[in-house]
């Protein structure tokens, strides 16, 4: 997968590194010369192709649950303009008639089963290349929202509109290396970098992973990864128990929602811990989605840091230390008097757990 070396590098340079609200907000976003007519071709070839699929598609979902096949919604777009989205139904009819809008989860009651293996598959999502045929959407972006759920993001997460620059899409960073339960100040990092790095070729790169993570059935098992790490991440930092995360998972294995918003819930972890953590997964969750299983590994200055054995300023103080010396990470924070080596034995079978448990 040489193809996403440039990107997991221009990610880990971005990840959790920069502010939230100093972006720049009068400068328009120039689209890449090909993108609009990239989009054209290929959305009308993709809706050609795939139509006997979407065909099969639309007998399954009318076999199990009748009509309507398709299922529309308001999403806001470029500049904040709003339109309809339109996916093939995968969840019951009339879903949030009683509930108003609400943010789907996993495992949720309203899912049907063969609704489940199309957003398992992602192929619920085919009718949006109508979408990109109109030019309500691209094939690469951040992912369109609704009305009502940007309205509470804008509340919570400063700059959240940064987002809304460009049009929405098919698939993008944060949908590639992100997972529906990560966290949405989290997708705005993600969605930032492909703003100002915004090029055809970032396009195509993001285009070729999300057809690999299709055809080789990864979307699920990514997303079980994600969980799994942030869940490791918090355990082998100290702040929760084993049984502690166990009693988590099978929570959400039963009903849904998202780990760090469960375990704050039954008062193992605090919000402001979880914050930490979510910041700590941006380059975590960047590092491991593409990597060799063989570097499928917590960083050990990632572990101290989050085990608030050290802080950054001794890390990043560490770090360039090492590049000068190439000495061990361990070795110079035991020289430098910022960690014992007891402490250093306890972070280095934390990394030996963390990375058999991958």
């Amino acid at each position: 997968m040489k193809i996403f070396k440039s990107l997991n590098g221009t990610l880990n340079k971005m990840g959790g590194n920069y502010s939230l609200v100093e972006y720049p907000s009068s400068n328009p976003v120039k689209e890449p010369f090909l993108k609009r007519p990239f989009d054209v071709l290929f959305s009308f070839l993709g809706l050609v192709v795939l139509f006997p699929a979407g065909v099969i598609v639309a007998i399954a979902i009318y076999i199990e649950d009748g009509l309507p096949i398709l299922f529309s919604q308001v999403r806001l777009g470029e500049n904040g303009r709003k339109f309809k989205i339109y996916k093939f139904r995968s969840m019951i009819k009339d879903a949030e008639q009683n509930t108003g809008p609400v943010w789907a989860y996993k495992k949720d009651h309203r899912i049907t089963k063969v609704g489940d293996f199309l957003r398992r598959t992602k192929l619920d999502e085919l009718p949006q290349l109508f979408n990109i045929l109109r030019g309500d959407m691209s094939f690469v972006g951040p992912r369109a929202e609704r009305p009502e759920l940007v309205s509470e993001f804008r509340k919570m997460i400063p700059g959240f509109d940064y987002r809304l620059r460009v049009k929405p899409g098919l698939t993008g960073i944060a949908q590639v290396y992100g997972n529906y339960n990560t966290h949405p100040r989290n997708k705005l990092r993600y969605d930032t970098v492909y703003i100002n790095n915004e090029s055809f070729w970032l396009d195509i790169k993001l285009i070729f992973a999300t057809i690999w993570f299709t055809v080789a059935y990864r979307w699920e098992s990514k997303d079980r990864r994600i969980d799994k790490l942030i869940g490791q991440v918090i355990l082998e930092s100290g702040v929760i128990t084993e049984a502690q995360l166990q009693e988590a998972l099978a929570h959400q294995e039963k009903w849904g929602g998202k780990i760090g918003e469960i375990l704050i819930e039954k008062g193992y972890i605090t919000e402001q811990k979880l914050r930490d953590f979510l910041n700590l997964q941006v380059s975590v969750n960047s590092a491991a989605t593409w990597m060799a299983p063989s570097k499928k590994e917590y960083l050990l200055g990632d572990i101290m840091l989050a085990a608030e054995v050290i802080n950054k300023e001794q890390l990043e103080e560490a770090l360039d230390y090492q590049k000068n010396t190439g000495a061990k990470l361990g070795s110079i924070l035991i020289e430098k008097g910022l960690i014992s080596e007891q402490a250093l034995k306890d972070c280095l079978d934390r990394q030996v757990v963390a990375r058999n448990g991958h």
